[in-house]
């Protein structure tokens, strides 16, 4: 019984965090913390020096390992020895300045915008960005002398030393294993469709299956190819048991369950064949044919000039504001600036952040105060406590803000209030330049955010659009050869961001406005589905591919017709240009040539049709609505 329960609640985590990532990211977390808070306090202890030479030890030990991912064990000391140097240089350059106000904050802002700059340059590069962000407050907060600046960085040795104690020998990054448990939670996600089939488990079941790929690109084997396609087929499976369970369906809910469970049983192998077990040098050849001007253009191509003005306007705003609430706190309000900007794209996505932001920070004080009185005579007791709060940090910090911040805050208001600060006006201040860091936010994005919300979206569609038409032009076509799956990977991501764009208007249903998201998003769901089914068409032989697609009927379809209301569409939300109006349309696709089409494609291909012609229906409107079509979209609830 005891196993049977510790098996569901196995399944129940697999599910909720495909393959362990983030539990396993978590526990090294907290034991680097644990084990470097052990070695430098008992050290600063041992040697009658302040407690808080320790805090650059620990505070690496606590960020690090957040962003150290890679699979190569080179690639992954290269990794940790660059955040450890950024850490130690802005913590120094900080300690430096701190005697000179002014230059202090210039510094403080300087590293701001350099860290907004390159944050989308990967995990290496975030990680460098965040530490440097908070090394550099904690050196101008501390303001140390150049005898405990010098400890306190030898000390800081401690950091990189348990991270690499913990993340290769105690709990260990093994990628095969993770790759294994990714493939679990896959199948789990996968039998909740066929215990439930829906929209909401097909999603879940999609984005068990992008966490899969990204561990299949850590590991890169030599079958990655005919794993991508067995996840590929596992969702065409279940996309059709889906449909076919619907009521307004009349499809075979048995017959597709029972393709269901042979895909699953297929790609279950993978697992048992022990693939994965060896990451392939093809990564790091293709790296380092990369010429140095291919990498200068692609550097240049992802630095963030944008996000980083809006972000260092809105810090330099709340330092103003912070400084006249309290010279020695107002890091909180500037620090709050630069996560609320950190990875947001338009005015919505802002505002979100920053209203998880106020939630966690408003939950965690309320708690922290309750804590600290009952905890601060039971040593161990607090102790545990924050662990369990670095815990939880760095478990939700990265998929879930709110939850993220509550327990970061909690933490926060323990460590004070063990070093004796009195926590009511504590809190309060916190809660104030918290909220001062907000609101300029909120302002900042208002005034100097050029993307709207809406518009962020169309973006996100017109992408969404693009990748559509690459997977049909290459799968619908009995001249093209198979070999979908890295454009249908392109769409699957597409259609992730979409939905990561979409978030934020989501949750304003429960305060604003009722947006018919459904509206939009639906026919983009039929779509994602029918080209799906198409792509794996494309690589089964011709009996078997018949076999999947006569169940959902037959039909007749042509790729050009389809390509055709795509490119109008895609005109419209992708290039900003008129699209065509439907009469217009109706003309282009009569004088088109219909091309030879795989009939084995044809029943997807009219299916495919019928989808893009109801998505294209909701979304062109005329042309004197063009900039309010997916408003309308959102906001409206019309047949």
């Amino acid at each position: 019984m005891i196993a049977a329960a510790f098996s569901r609640v196995a399944d129940r985590l697999l599910v909720t965090d495909p393959g362990l990532v983030r539990l396993h990211t978590a526990l090294r977390v907290a034991l680097a913390c644990l084990l470097t808070g052990i070695a430098s306090i008992a050290w600063t202890v041992f040697h009658h020096q302040p407690i808080t030479l320790a805090a650059p030890s620990i505070l690496f030990a606590m960020v690090a390992p957040l962003f150290v991912r890679d699979a190569r064990r080179p690639a992954w000391f290269g990794t940790l020895f660059c955040l450890y140097l950024c850490a130690c240089a802005c913590f120094a350059v900080a300690a430096v300045l701190s005697r000179y106000p002014l230059a202090g904050d210039a510094g403080f802002l300087i590293v701001m915008f350099v860290g907004m700059l390159v944050q989308a340059r990967g995990p290496r590069a975030l990680g460098c960005a965040m530490l440097g962000v908070v090394c550099f407050y904690l050196g101008l907060y501390l303001h140390p002398s150049s005898f405990h600046l010098a400890q306190s960085l030898l000390l800081s040795v401690s950091g990189p030393l348990m991270v690499a104690l913990v993340g290769r020998v105690i709990v260990p990054m093994r990628a095969a294993v993770s790759f294994r448990l990714a493939i679990h939670t896959v199948t789990l996600r996968a039998s909740r469709v066929l215990a439930a089939p829906g929209a909401v488990n097909l999603s879940a079941l999609n984005e068990a299956a992008l966490s899969l790929e990204e561990q299949l690109a850590l590991l890169n084997p030599p079958d990655a190819e005919t794993i991508r396609e067995r996840i590929v087929e596992v969702e065409v499976a279940a996309g059709q048991h889906a449909f076919a369970s619907a009521p307004a369906h009349s499809g075979a809910p048995q017959a597709s369950a029972d393709v269901l469970r042979h895909a699953l049983a297929r790609l279950k192998e993978i697992a048992h064949r022990g693939h994965g077990q060896r990451a392939s040098p093809l990564l790091a050849d293709d790296a380092s044919s990369i010429s140095l001007a291919q990498r200068f253009a692609d550097l240049r191509a992802k630095l963030c000039w944008l996000p980083a003005t809006r972000a260092t306007t809105a810090a330099f705003l709340a330092m103003l504001i912070g400084h006249s609430l309290s010279p020695e706190r107002w890091f909180w309000a500037v620090i709050t600036t630069f996560v609320v900007f950190l990875g947001t794209r338009s005015r919505a996505d802002t505002i979100y952040r920053g209203a998880q932001r106020l939630a966690g920070t408003l939950a965690g004080a309320l708690v922290s105060v309750l804590l600290v009185a009952p905890l601060h005579d039971s040593p161990l007791l607090l102790v545990a406590a924050m662990v369990l709060c670095v815990f939880g940090w760095a478990y939700y910090i990265l998929s879930a803000y709110a939850p993220g911040v509550f327990f970061i805050t909690v933490l926060v208001g323990l460590v004070y209030g063990e070093l004796g600060f009195a926590m009511g006006p504590l809190v309060e201040l916190r809660i104030e330049e918290v909220l001062v860091g907000c609101l300029v936010s909120f302002a900042v994005a208002i005034l100097m955010m050029p993307l709207a919300a809406t518009r962020h979206v169309e973006a996100r569609l017109g992408a969404v659009l693009v990748a559509l038409r690459e997977v049909v032009r290459q799968a619908g076509s009995a001249a093209q050869t198979p070999g979908t799956a890295p454009a249908m990977r392109k769409l699957d991501r597409a259609w992730h961001d979409l939905r990561i764009a979409l978030k934020p208007l989501q949750t304003q249903r429960v305060v604003v406005w009722n947006p018919g998201v459904e509206l939009a998003t639906g026919s983009l769901l039929c779509c994602l589905h029918w080209v799906r089914v198409l792509s794996d068409a494309s690589r089964q032989d011709a009996s078997s591919a018949n076999a999947a697609l006569n169940a959902v009927g037959v039909g007749a379809g042509h790729v050009e017709s389809i390509v055709t209301r795509l490119d109008s569409l895609i005109a419209r939300y992708g290039g900003g240009a008129e699209g065509s109006a439907p009469g217009e349309l109706d003309e282009r696709m009569s004088a088109t040539a219909a091309v030879d089409v795989d009939p084995t494609m044809a029943p997807a291909l009219a299916q495919l049709d019928g989808a893009v012609v109801q998505l294209f229906d909701r979304l062109m409107q005329p042309a004197a609505e063009t900039r309010r079509v997916f408003n309308w979209a959102l906001r409206g609830r019309s047949a």
